[in-house]
């Protein structure tokens, strides 16, 4: 069975159990619209206090006139007896985006019919009819649709009409849009409609495809587009914009209708990888790769650049370039100008300063007359500062504002002095760095060091010794063997591998191992609570309270705690009173 004919199926199990049936191919069934009343039960207007009015009643009507409004008003307004239900119409579209179309001419009454595969469904000005699954048929006012299991389908309606004779041809109408598909081709054109009082302007337009071969549109506001992919070719546009491709020929552009560099405000286009250009309202530029060319100028600045090959021009505000490269450097300004002859020389200058550059030699001055002098094997600064180099091994500098002069000679000696230290080094030797009032640090080869400065002092012969102070913790360590830090509180001693102290002034605690003696001491309320143990025959210990010692660890001992006394004999503890 086909897909249309279980659709038919459907809709008529749906018309026997509901009002509404529903039936694909233009045959929703939409539910009765909000706010009518159930098929079985006449609309009357409500009776007083809300309850539904008798036969014969008067109706009531809404007053002309504020003070009618009022008087009308003789009780408070309530809320519905649910808030919070969802009406079944709104319930129905929750999920889904069918459009469901209403269905319209409906009465309270409903008279259906149904003899063997022939149903029909009347209910006022509304009809539907079919011959299951071969022929179904709606009708409302203005609107008729039938359908011929299980290829044609046709629609006559105000808004919509309908030809189609799956799936080989289709005539569509929206409105003012007609749509006509015949196999892979596809013409499509709407009428411009002006503007309305809640409705925007809508151009006319017009689509012809033949898929997947050809693709074209335009609209009445300029824009379209053409493509055609066997041929790689798309263009896209607007009345202001557009893209054009086809194959390796591309343009883009803004601020006109068509691809065109007299028209357009900004556009680029090229063939790809030859040759590049586009432009703006302050820009321009040109690239053809196989020339090396490249050509670029901007409004900022008056700034440009071409490129040819290895010869280079370029200008600005500020100068101008003009290079054959590797060769040949030119660059030129106000009240500068620098040339380059590679490999021979360099000559420039800017205001009162000038370089000269040759394989001989390097002679430059600068603005305040500073001179620099460099050939091969020396080399000579006069300036604020002054430096001097005779071959790489020894350098000479000076600077008189801070008194400051250094000899260095490579690699065994340097030597400076200042206003504010004294430094000397005779590699690998001897050095002493001196800052005054600062810090005094002396080298004896690289492995012996002692040093003072404003916070204590330390003596080092590396790898194993080291001794020293700052502020008050002080540290000696002989390594392995020894190790001893102390500070105001505490201090830890290690002896490898016979002695172990450990002592903190804050706790209280003191703990010390000596061969196989152990003493420990802390404090504790009311006094002090210290033991000593000589491994394994003797332990004698003293509490706030009382005293104990031991023998062998139990072979014989005594406690006294207060008033508690114990004796221990064999291991066993024997309590003499409590």
């Amino acid at each position: 069975m086909s897909a249309l004919a279980l659709a038919l199926a459907l809709g008529v199990v749906a018309a026997l159990a509901a009002p509404g049936l529903a039936l694909a191919q233009g045959f929703p069934p939409p539910p009765t619209p909000p706010g009518s009343p159930p098929p079985s039960t006449p609309s009357r207007p409500p009776g007083p206090q809300g309850q539904p009015g008798q036969p014969g009643e008067p109706e009531m009507h809404a007053a002309s006139t504020e003070e009618g409004i009022l008087q009308g008003q003789t009780q408070e307004p309530s809320l519905p007896e649910d808030p919070l239900a969802v009406p079944p119409a709104v319930a129905r579209r929750i999920g889904t985006n069918d459009q469901r179309e209403p269905e319209v001419g409906r009465d309270a009454e409903i008279d259906r019919d149904w003899y063997g595969l022939y149903y029909r469904e009347r209910s006022g000005s509304y009809q539907f009819q079919t011959v299951f699954p071969l022929w179904a048929e709606r009708r409302m006012p203005n609107d008729r649709a039938t359908l011929i299991s299980p290829l044609f389908y046709q629609r006559r309606s105000t808004d919509v009409d309908a030809d189609v004779l799956f799936p080989f041809f289709w005539r569509l109408r929206d409105e003012d849009t007609h749509t006509t598909v015949v196999g892979p081709f596809m013409h499509r054109e709407a009428t411009g409609q002006p503007a309305a009082p809640g409705k925007p302007a809508r151009p006319g337009r017009h689509d012809n495809w033949l898929f997947p071969f050809f693709f074209e549109g335009k609209s009445d506001d300029g824009s379209g587009y053409f493509h055609v992919p066997p041929l790689l070719t798309f263009t896209q546009h607007t009345a202001s914009s557009g893209f054009n491709l086809a194959g390796p020929l591309f343009c883009t552009w803004r601020g006109g209708p068509a691809c065109d560099a007299r028209t357009a405000d900004k556009i680029d286009f090229g063939i790809a990888p030859l040759y590049f250009y586009g432009r703006d309202e302050s820009s321009e530029y040109e690239i053809i790769p196989p020339l090396l060319h490249y050509y670029n100028y901007s409004d900022t600045g008056d700034r440009w650049t071409n490129l040819w090959g290895p010869v280079l021009r370029q200008h600005d505000r500020e100068g101008d370039v003009f290079n054959i490269m590797p060769f040949y450097w030119h660059n030129w300004g106000k009240n500068e100008d620098h040339t380059t002859l590679f490999p021979f020389f360099h000559y420039g200058y800017k205001g009162n300063s000038n370089l000269l550059v040759t394989p001989l030699f390097l002679n430059a001055r600068g603005e305040n007359d500073e001179h620099t002098f460099v050939t091969w094997g020396y080399a000579r600064y006069r300036g604020r500062t002054e430096l001097d180099m005779i071959t790489p091994l020894y350098w000479h500098y000076r600077d008189p504002d801070i008194k400051l002069d250094r000899r260095l000679i490579l690699p065994f000696y340097y030597r400076s002095t200042s206003a504010r230290s004294s430094d000397i080094a005779v590699f690998p030797f001897y050095g002493r760095f001196h800052r005054f009032g600062v810090s005094d640090t002396t080298w004896i080869t690289p492995l012996i060091r002692h040093s003072t400065d404003l916070t204590g002092w330390e003596t080092d012969i590396f790898p194993f010794f080291y001794m020293g102070r700052e502020y008050s913790r002080t540290h000696l360590i002989v390594a392995p063997i020894l190790w001893d830090f102390a500070s105001p509180h505490s201090r830890q001693t290690v002896i490898l591998p016979f002695f172990y102290r450990f002592a903190n002034k804050d706790a209280g605690t003191v703990t010390q191992l000596a061969l196989n003696t152990y003493y420990k001491e802390q404090r504790v309320r009311g006094g002090k609570d210290w033991q000593f143990h000589f491994f394994p025959l003797f332990s004698y210990g003293e509490t706030p309270g009382g005293h104990w010692w031991n023998l062998l660890y139990g072979l014989a001992g005594y406690t006294r705690d207060g008033s508690l006394s114990k004796v221990r004999a064999l291991y066993l503890p024997i309590t003499l009173s409590e």
